[in-house]
């Protein structure tokens, strides 16, 4: 079964603005988890994945920020970049196998770490 960050609920009322910048903060330091677990279901665009990432986190990513690490994903072979068909201009991103393998253990390990430090704060 796939991890999926949808699988939690809320953390809190989007009107919060404490939390709202709490998870502004770990969605950028994490930004290639979060690209990666976008790309699980589909191959996107750059512009497909800022998108996909606001609507679920409500976080803005500029392009001067998800392009780099797209590049950085592809060249370490995580993933691998194709022009759509009938438009050179834009590319779409999937995850190569060894990409998949590696968002898994990611997501599964950024789950955990949220999940062990919820339980630290609780004490």
């Amino acid at each position: 079964m796939k991890k999926s960050f949808e699988d939690n609920p809320e953390p809190c009322d989007s009107h919060d603005e404490n939390c709202k910048k709490i998870i502004e903060r770990i969605v950028r330091s994490n930004r290639d988890v979060f690209i990666m677990h976008s790309l699980l279901d589909k191959p996107m665009c750059g512009y497909d994945l800022i998108k996909e990432i606001f609507s679920r986190c409500d976080v803005f990513l500029s392009q001067g920020t998800v392009y780099p690490i797209l590049y950085s994903l592809e060249e370490e072979g995580f993933l691998q970049a194709e022009y759509s068909k009938g438009d050179m201009r834009s590319k779409m991103y999937s995850l190569t196998p060894r990409g998949r393998e590696i968002a898994e253990t990611d997501i599964e390990n950024f789950m955990k770490a949220i999940k062990i430090l919820s339980e630290l704060i609780m004490r």
